[in-house]
């Protein structure tokens, strides 16, 4: 089957690599699409993702979705055609590749995890879960299409994140990056009933999106004006830094309200993650989420919100392209030609 891959240069290519093998609790995923994820895919393909070291050649992906193709003889809870979100990459042994999560390719696994539980067995080390709640395959919902499921996931761990980082109606809330991720988490703190949502990044065309899909209140070129004097002082319970950047977490904790918090969602890079607390102001907090945490528990939630017309994952990616054109795919994120890109398998 064909896999993307990537070398230590972050040169991708197009691997052949062996349909993956699937037990008697488990079932082959047909992939039909994959989303190039702008914030981790590229730091792999360059080795700076800080609390990941990669091992080269590697395979990628983590925004799968597709159709069950066969199932094991003990699965009870899948079937063959049934629609899912998020199965897993899976490396047969003696390849000569290594998994970056592996799923950006045309075959990947689903486990029946209540069936595993249900008969007395535990959840299998390489499953990255500790519960069944936890468990990322889901179903897509009716007549959604492939493109719009892939970002089922993205939309998850935007709205998980704003729950952990303590969001509730009627607050105030700050974004500072102008990406997919930073759109998603405006539209969400909108659809979640922020007071009052801002937003700072330095491409026009980006912030003229987010204005229009999420309606935030204001939106700051911070190459044209300085982030605080647009402000002209205004503060905020939360503050997130969607880039990944140690400058912006000091200077976003300027801008919020006693007790506030700044959510450190944008994935940091080795070298440069270092902060000294004597930087940051007095009564502050600022939490740390280089990776999501519940997202998959927020599944059925983002699905009503799809569902009721509060969200729509069609307008949070620009460019629908084959697996064959991977390369292209992620020079579009590195320019900025796309918002974000989706291969088709």
């Amino acid at each position: 089957m064909k896999a993307v891959a990537t070398n230590k240069d972050g040169v991708i290519h197009i691997a052949e690599v062996p349909i993956p093998h699937y037990g008697e609790y488990e079932c082959l995923v047909r992939i039909r699409a994959c989303g190039i994820c702008n914030s981790t895919d590229r730091k792999l393909i360059t080795n700076t993702m800080g609390d990941f070291p990669v091992q080269y050649p590697a395979l990628l992906g983590h925004e799968a979705v597709g159709e069950i193709a066969a199932v094991g003889s003990k699965v009870r809870n899948f079937k063959v055609g049934d629609r899912v979100v998020s199965p897993c990459g899976r490396l047969e042994p003696g390849t000569v590749y290594h998994s970056a999560w592996a799923a950006m390719a045309e075959y990947g696994i689903a486990h029946d995890i209540k069936a595993m539980l249900d008969d007395g067995l535990a959840i299998p080390d390489d499953v990255e879960a500790h519960t069944l709640e936890d468990y990322p395959v889901r179903s897509v919902p009716e007549g959604m299409s492939w493109p719009d499921a892939v970002m089922l996931l993205t939309i998850k761990e935007n709205y998980s994140a704003l729950l952990n980082f303590g969001m509730t109606a009627g607050k105030d809330v700050f974004i500072f990056g102008d990406g997919p991720v930073a759109y998603g988490l405006s539209c969400l703190a909108r659809a979640m009933g922020a007071g009052f949502i801002g937003v700072a990044g330095h491409h026009e065309e980006r912030l003229a999106n987010i204005v229009r899909g999420a309606r935030v209140d204001i939106a700051v070129n911070s190459h044209q004006i300085p982030v605080e004097e647009a402000l002209h002082g205004r503060s905020f319970d939360i503050v997130v830094d969607a880039v990944g950047s140690t400058s912006i977490i000091k200077q976003g904790a300027r801008f919020l309200k006693p007790g506030g918090r700044v959510g450190v969602y944008g994935v940091l890079s080795r070298p440069g993650a270092e902060i000294n607390l004597l930087d940051l102001p007095n009564n502050v907090c600022i939490q740390m989420l280089n990776r999501p945490y519940g997202e998959y528990r927020a599944h059925d939630a983002v699905c009503r919100l799809v569902a009721e017309g509060k969200i729509d994952p069609t307008s949070f990616y620009s460019h629908v392209i084959p697996i064959d054109e991977a390369a292209r795919g992620f020079e579009m994120v590195k320019s900025r030609e796309a918002l974000k890109v989706i291969l088709t398998m």
